[in-house]
């Protein structure tokens, strides 16, 4: 056969036995049994997954006929198939037992890579134009969840605003009623006196002269009703304030000022009591009755202080009651603490006497409020913040530690295999009494093998009830495991956790460092008081302790030492040596509670 007719049926041979996929040589063949191509099972099964998970349609990737991954035919050992590609590869391999390739299937190799390439191309271009219609498809579809999350916010405020219009509005309105009902009422009380005005009038000027000297006294006494009558009329009409849900309602306090004539002369500055507003800070009204700086001797100076609490913006107001009428001033500031603001020249020192002194004094209302509700929240978090450190402050004061150090156990990978006893350190406290750890790494009794034990121990001291709290620690804060129990504590009887920590998290959580546990040990009394308590226990006991020693010294001859160096009376010396045991254990309470 010439040598041009073998390359094409080897190449024929070649692109019989060719994958669809990878466009090599077939491993372990199927059979598409529509069209009759074959693929590799790992193609064809990675193709059929992939397609399955993008459209779960599955389908031949040569004829789009569907088919499922079982309906692919699999070729047995020692077919047709595998003949054929023994063939192939005898001739790429040469053919004549040289090994050197031939130059017309060099060539063909050539093609064949060119059109594996263009193959791979197209596959990534299609590829490509699915990524990007599906992520527009992605993209778009979250600008119209947006869209309508906005929306939605939207229309649920505008539903909050029309219904705090309409709630301001019917307020006005009931308030307005109330004030044309007051109109209604002054204007026949006021009808009713106009028409004794004018009968009194026209009396004086229709009476003879002489009429008038009989009259004067009557005249004048309905005169002097008649203005008493005028001046006690009043529309009892409650001030304007209209009660929102999105802005806060003002805290409001009154303040009274007595005595204006002797301070204004010394311009004694007023202060109202500490009062404190519904967040909990604490306000005070500031009130110069002769002017302060540039105002002096011409106007009343009132300032508003933040005496103590949130730093922020506030909307404050004062207003300063009259008989007749009312001066208000109001603005929003940025309050610091123990700073005033307000104004120098609140209302001039004229219109003050004229219009606003009764029985040498005056009133003074003042509020604060936040700005608006979000503003309020804030102030209220940053207040339970500082709230929250200042509990714990006070919690810390009111349960002070009697000991509350850091031990390390060591030899810990041993100890977990063989589950034997690792102890601490004796630790004292500033009590008197002594405490140490008993650290099972492989766990102990039932738990053996499955969790880390954790006992406290005292060692010596006087029974109490304590809460106690041992932390296993960790580089990482939070993995730091932290337990607490309460325990009334007899010597040498330890108790805590058989189940501190599973055996696995113990071991791989990191917190095995160079063969060593670090733990943190905490002891507190119940209170403050039980400290106290639990102290004068220990004293007394260390009394008696010198007491019984001072005793075996001053007993007779055969029966204990006497003292040969002191002449001391028995109380002198248990005073001073009880004396020196209170000062020792105070300065070693102390030394202790430095860092």
């Amino acid at each position: 056969m010439a040598s041009g007719t073998v390359d094409q049926v080897v190449q024929l041979l070649g692109e019989s036995i060719e994958c669809q996929i990878c466009l090599k040589t077939v491993e372990d063949p199927r059979l598409c049994p529509q069209c009759s191509k074959l693929f590799c099972d790992s193609c064809i099964r990675q193709w059929m997954q992939r397609v399955d998970s993008e459209h779960g349609n599955t389908a031949c990737p040569n004829c789009a006929c569907p088919s499922r991954l079982e309906d692919f035919v699999k070729f047995r050992s020692g077919s047709a198939i595998a003949a054929c590609k023994a063939i192939v590869d005898g001739y790429d391999n040469g053919g004549d037992g040289t090994g050197s390739a031939r130059e017309p299937h060099q060539s063909v190799g050539a093609e064949k890579i060119q059109q594996r390439l263009r193959k791979m191309l197209l596959e990534a271009e299609a590829t490509f134009i699915e990524t990007d219609q599906r992520i527009t498809q992605e993209l778009e579809k979250q600008r119209t969840l947006l869209k309508q999350c906005k929306d939605n916010l939207i229309k649920t405020i505008n539903i909050m605003v029309q219904q705090e219009l309409k709630d301001i509005h019917q307020q006005f309105n009931a308030k307005t009623a109330e004030v044309n009902a007051w109109a209604e009422i002054l204007g026949k009380t006021l009808d009713k006196h106009q028409f004794t005005l004018l009968a009194t009038k026209q009396t004086l000027e229709a009476a003879p002269a002489e009429d008038l000297v009989q009259k004067q006294p009557e005249l004048e006494k309905t005169c002097a009703k008649l203005s008493d009558d005028l001046k006690a009329i009043s529309p009892n009409v409650k001030p304007h304030r209209f009660n929102s849900h999105l802005i806060p309602e003002p805290s409001s306090w009154r303040f009274s000022v007595r005595k204006y004539s002797a301070i204004g002369r010394t311009n004694e500055i007023q202060y109202s009591d500490l009062v404190t507003d519904d967040i909990g800070s604490v306000w005070r009204l500031e009130v110069h009755p002769n002017g302060y700086d540039d105002a002096k001797n011409t106007s009343l100076s009132i300032f508003l202080q933040l005496y103590e609490g949130i730093e922020g913006r506030y909307h404050y107001s004062v207003e300063l009651l009259g008989p007749t009428r009312n001066h208000r001033y109001e603005d929003e500031s940025y309050f610091e603490l123990r700073k005033g603001w307000g104004q120098n020249h609140f209302i001039d020192l004229k219109s003050l006497q004229e219009s606003f002194l009764v029985d040498d004094g005056f009133e003074l209302v003042f509020s604060v409020r936040s700005l608006n509700l979000i503003d309020k929240y804030e102030k209220v978090k940053k207040k339970a913040t500082l709230l929250a450190t200042e509990v714990e402050q006070l919690k810390k004061e009111a349960r002070p530690d009697c000991l509350n150090q850091v031990v390390s156990v060591r030899n810990v990978v041993e100890a977990t295999k063989a589950s034997s006893c690792l102890y601490s350190e004796v630790l004292n406290d500033d009590l008197g009494g002594s405490w140490r750890l008993h650290v099972y790494p492989g766990g102990t009794d039932e738990c053996r093998g499955t969790f880390l034990g954790v006992f406290l121990e005292l060692c010596s001291g006087i029974s109490n009830k304590y809460e106690f709290s041992v932390s296993l620690l960790h580089r990482t804060d939070k993995k730091v495991v932290k337990k607490t129990l309460d325990f009334c504590f007899l010597p040498t009887q330890p108790f805590g956790w058989k189940t501190f920590l599973g055996r696995e998290d113990f071991i791989n959580g990191g917190y095995i460092q160079k063969d060593s546990l670090s733990l943190r040990i905490t002891v507190k009394p119940p209170n403050a008081l039980q400290k106290f308590n639990y102290l004068r226990q220990y004293h007394e006991r260390a009394l008696a302790n010198v007491q019984q020693q001072l005793s075996r010294q001053d007993a007779p001859v055969g029966e204990g030492p006497r003292p040969t160096t002191s002449q001391e009376p028995f109380e002198a010396r248990l005073r001073k040596t009880s004396i020196s045991f209170v000062k020792n254990l105070f300065t070693k309470s102390s030394s202790q509670d430095q860092p």
